[in-house]
């Protein structure tokens, strides 16, 4: 599906300056290695045997020739109007633009749509500024400013498909722009289309691993001054165990779904705590004894 993602941006109406592939599959694509130029756009093709999305998201960033990156997976496609769209919306320097990624038709048989969390439906226009209560930036249709992601450290290479935390590295980036003072601005007419439809069984997976990179999200901005994601997680927790309760008798499926991002959450918060935040908070105090010891002498 990479390739057709490509050949549909090379489609539109606008094309980029430049099209970066980062792939990290077991061996090259020949077909998009010697793609070169086309429509006066240049397609850079890096192959990179490093597992991680948010590895990979940063690789386009540092290598990206331009000043402001656009992102897509590997799974979309793009309206013909899609680029001229996203980038009409974009702001000032501070100023981020998303667009909406909708469910492309299946593609072949008993696959389920993707759930909502994988999908941006938003049909009204909207600028964001500061916290939010949703998560706004999406991994992919979303057009960035380099200076201002690498400002903020980039994506969080432990966090996202490809870690121990699956998911969430596209909220985590969100959230520590948005505290930085970007403004995100949804242009609903800049429109793409995810191709990855789901078994049923896939469905539970992906809602296992987004609800563990959300605890892991969770905590580690659990300790942030202002208490604002502590009231997240409380809210979003709710919102989890009064769905499932109202829906156990009519659709105890769905129910079940919730019950397993509470439960997935709880976990992703339990293992970030225990991988990251207590290890880093036991190497800081060695680290200041040390200090604390040689300063003595």
């Amino acid at each position: 599906m990479l390739k057709e993602t490509v050949e549909s941006v090379l489609a539109g109406e606008r094309v980029p300056a430049e099209i970066l592939v980062v792939d990290q599959s077991d061996a090259p694509h020949p077909e998009l290695a010697s793609m070169g130029e086309a429509r006066g756009c240049t397609v850079r093709y890096l192959h990179s045997t490093a597992p991680g999305t948010s590895r990979a998201r940063n690789t386009g960033f540092h290598k990206a020739r331009y000043d402001t990156v656009v992102l897509l997976d590997d799974d979309m496609y793009v309206a013909s109007d899609w680029l001229e769209k996203l980038l009409g919306g974009l702001g000032g320097e501070e100023s981020i633009a998303t667009g909406q990624v909708l469910a492309a038709e299946p593609e072949e048989p008993g696959r389920r749509r993707m759930p909502a969390a994988a999908l941006m439906q938003d049909p009204n226009p909207a600028v964001y500024r500061g916290p939010q209560p949703l998560d706004i930036i999406k991994g992919a249709n979303v057009a960035m400013p380099r200076r201002l992601v690498l400002g903020v450290g980039g994506y969080d290479e432990r966090m996202g498909p490809g870690t121990r935390f699956p998911a969430a590295e596209d909220n985590d980036l969100g959230y520590r722009l948005l505290r930085a003072g970007c403004e995100v601005r949804h242009v609903p007419e800049a429109i793409v289309y995810h191709r990855a439809w789901r078994t049923r069984r896939e469905l539970v997976r992906m809602t296992w691993n987004y609800g563990r990179g959300m605890g892991a999200f969770y905590a580690k901005h659990l300790g942030d001054e202002d208490g604002y994601i502590a009231w997240r997680l409380r809210r979003d927790l709710w919102r989890h165990l009064s769905t499932a309760v109202r829906l156990v008798r009519r659709a105890p499926r769905h129910a079940g779904a919730e019950l397993i991002s509470i439960t997935a959450t709880i976990v992703g918060m339990l293992g970030w705590l225990a991988t990251v935040r207590l290890p880093g908070a036991l190497r800081r105090k060695r680290e200041g004894a040390r200090g604390e010891a040689a300063g003595r002498e």
